[in-house]
């Protein structure tokens, strides 16, 4: 009985907080055996689409993903050998948008905060240089997080409890999603990256037909995220101070759970490890 085609949805958010150009380097390298076995790695990710594509980047990956919670899925233009329905051409990709824009989200977020009479400040009220020091993250993670299309990221600066409850209840009036962080916040479109999974596995099963899907999460992810993967891995946090995921035990993570799968294939046989 032929293999089933496998296909990796990961979330990245773990990845993304402190990423070191060496240790992409040795991620890159693990990451290697998937393409040699054909098994696509997509991501998944509540930040930009340009901090995905500079992780893809530094990976070596060319693949479909999912950015900003749920804002949009991004196919490579040319990757599946039809059009895409429901996209539309953006920058070398077919995007399939489910978010708002950028620039009605952040107006009913000022809007709502404004009549509330609650001070806030966004990523886009801030510099480069801001986000960074704030943030504490190099300056160009810093302006590749500030490039938001769906969403933004904000904090309230009312130290008290009962101020970010009430604009987290009006914001949801609005019909917008707020996802509380450590420091801050984000607002955007009642989405999930589900929504963006779905979409991604019903193109991967019309290119491919049926496929196996695997997930990674980090232990900080949403619970629901990747719920509808046949197999879900999470891969603990390195217990740094700002609770990222080491990029190189996130790569080797997703090459076991691959052979994991494929071993599942063949229970009474002994593949040998993806090479």
């Amino acid at each position: 009985m032929p293999r089933l085609p496998i296909v990796v949805f990961s979330d990245v958010d773990g990845v993304l907080r402190h990423p070191q150009a060496h240790s992409c380097t040795l991620a890159a390298r693990a990451l290697q055996r998937l393409r040699r076995e054909d098994v696509p790695l997509a991501i998944c990710s509540s930040h930009t689409r340009a901090e995905v594509e500079w992780l893809q980047q530094e990976l070596g990956l060319r693949h479909p993903f999912v950015c900003e919670s749920g804002g949009a899925a991004f196919v490579p233009a040319g990757y599946f050998e039809f059009a895409v329905p429901g996209a539309r051409d953006l920058a070398g990709y077919q995007a399939v948008e489910f978010g708002r824009p950028y620039a009605e989200v952040a107006g009913t977020l000022h809007r709502t905060a404004q009549r509330l009479r609650i001070e806030i400040v966004g990523f886009g009220d801030m510099s480069v240089e801001e986000v960074a020091r704030d943030c504490r993250l190099p300056l160009l993670q810093a302006r590749l997080s500030k490039l938001r299309e769906y969403g933004e990221r904000f904090r309230v600066l009312d130290p008290g409890e009962a101020a970010h409850g009430r604009l987290l209840r009006a914001l949801k009036a609005a019909r917008l999603r707020c996802i509380t962080g450590q420091r801050y916040d984000q607002v955007g479109a009642p989405v999930d990256n589900n929504i963006g999974v779905r979409v991604l596995l019903g193109l991967y099963n019309r290119a491919c037909g049926p496929v196996l899907t695997a997930g990674v999460v980090d232990e900080l992810a949403d619970d629901s995220a990747l719920q509808f993967v046949n197999r879900r891995v999470i891969v603990p946090g390195d217990g740094q101070a700002s609770g990222g995921v080491d990029v190189v035990s996130w790569a080797e993570s997703i090459v076991g759970v691959v052979e994991g799968v494929r071993m599942s294939q063949h229970p009474d046989s002994s593949p040998p490890a993806l090479a």
